[in-house]
């Protein structure tokens, strides 16, 4: 689904590729503190599933958007600026937003930490597990998707408009939001 949206595979590489490195820090930490890969604990993992990859999909969008903009401009006569740095002021520019969203997100499931007894005990490891999974993915988009970018956002980015299924989503949602 990535690459329909963004057109390119090696920019979807890298969004699919935090989920897998999501996981790990999960299954990681969970190890550590004895927490056992249960029905619900995986569960909380599930349930982050979605949020982790936002967070590369957002990231990589962006880099696809500067990069656009560059080529605009590089066909109006301006200077030519390296890759690498359009990418790193991409990754600056979304980075601390996707940190702290996540983060807040992350926050959110705390009170599920209060609870006693039977509840506790049922939903505890999915908390856990969903917290690890987001914190993960917080620090991952801020440390490894940036490297990624730059490693594997290469060669010829197609422009937004020129993807026909984001054409026809826009020309859904537009009477949609002008309804609104």
């Amino acid at each position: 689904i990535c690459f329909l949206f963004l057109g390119h595979f090696r920019s979807s590489l890298v969004a699919i590729l935090l989920l897998p490195l999501g996981f790990l820090f999960s299954f990681i930490v969970m190890f550590h503190q004895g927490i056992n890969a249960n029905i619900m604990s995986l569960g909380g993992i599930a349930m982050a599933m979605g949020t982790m990859i936002d967070a590369g999909i957002v990231m990589v969008e962006n880099a696809h958007k500067h990069l656009e903009r560059e080529d605009e401009k590089r066909g109006g006569g301006g200077e030519k600026r390296a890759r690498r740095e359009i990418l790193i002021e991409a990754a600056v520019e979304v980075g601390p937003s996707l940190f702290f969203s996540l983060l807040i997100i992350t926050v959110s499931f705390l009170p599920i930490f209060a609870l006693e007894g039977q509840a506790g005990r049922l939903f505890k490891p999915l908390a856990f597990t969903k917290t690890y999974a987001m914190a993960g993915a917080a620090l991952l988009s801020l440390t490894v998707v940036p490297v990624l970018m730059i490693a594997l956002v290469r060669g010829k980015i197609p422009a937004e408009s020129a993807n026909p299924l984001n054409r026809m989503v826009l020309s859904l949602y537009r009477p949609l939001l002008e309804l609104a």
